[in-house]
């Protein structure tokens, strides 16, 4: 039987030091948890564990704002179509630029990579007035449209797609199968581990969506989440409790998502672009 290997002191001392890095990376999303369920006076004494344990501040952040479950779902609503929307036409796009030929194919790639390497801040102002003549401002339409399309995840596709065998494509082609076929029958299935982390930033890009949200919207009724979460902290002025409760609906979710879809995440990020 294979005896178990020992630990190096330097393996040690390097699981130690990321230990470290990972309890001062978690400190502040834990303090803020545990506090979501302490009263106000025991936040004010910055005491780590509540005592007692109270529910008080999620029951009134909805009772306080009325609107609360509204934003929510905003938040999930224009997040799904967003995902949605971005999975599918980065894959479309992707397929594109990876197995098709046409005019003009490589500066049309090379400019959606020189797209994304200008600050986002650089398009609010042409995106506001496109939208103003449209008459879409303050919709959801406003929040949702700019970001149907993302220039990472077609980057991401098309590496993707460029590494795939094509030797499955020309043996579908051998047995009838269209273009249309191949892509969404035997591509699209085998891209799972790529389309679900592609899937997972896209969500958390879009429901910690906080600056174009403020641009474009001004009615309450249609805030997302984070822009709630402001409005709510202007209501209650200082009242820490009901502030941290209400982050933990934007902070939970998006935990949650990256813990069940990290393995995807993972083998995605690790297999784009390299040869099948």
């Amino acid at each position: 039987m294979r005896k178990p290997s020992k630990l190096k002191p330097g393996t040690i001392v390097l699981y130690a030091v990321l230990a470290g890095c990972a309890l001062v990376s978690l400190a502040p999303f834990l303090f803020a948890f545990l506090s979501s369920f302490k009263t106000e006076g025991q936040i004010n004494t910055f005491s780590w564990l509540p005592s007692p344990i109270t529910l008080e501040n999620y029951t009134t952040i909805f009772t306080g704002a009325p609107l609360f479950g509204r934003w929510i779902l905003n938040s999930l609503g224009i997040a799904l179509v967003t995902v949605l929307f971005q999975v599918f036409l980065a894959a479309l796009t992707g397929y594109v630029f990876a197995r098709l030929r046409f005019p003009g194919r490589n500066a049309l790639f090379m400019l959606m990579l020189a797209s994304m390497m200008f600050p986002s801040q650089l398009s609010w102002i042409p995106n506001f007035v496109t939208l103003s003549k449209l008459n879409l401002v303050n919709t959801y339409a406003a929040v949702i449209v700019p970001g149907l399309v993302s220039g990472a995840g077609v980057f991401l596709m098309t590496q993707f797609f460029r590494s795939f065998p094509r030797e499955l494509e020309e043996a579908a082609r051998i047995d009838g199968c269209t273009r249309w076929q191949i892509f969404t029958s035997i591509l699209l299935p085998l891209a799972k581990p790529v389309l679900a982390s592609f899937a997972v930033m896209s969500f958390m890009g879009s429901w910690n969506n906080f600056t174009w949200p403020v641009i474009v919207l001004n009615s309450p009724d249609l805030f997302t989440l984070p822009l709630g979460l402001q409005y709510f902290q202007g209501m209650t002025k200082e009242m820490w409790g009901y502030i941290l409760a209400g982050s933990m609906f934007n902070a939970v979710p998006v935990i949650l998502v990256f813990a069940v879809f990290q393995r995807f995440l993972v083998k995605g990020v690790a297999t784009t672009g390299l040869k099948g």
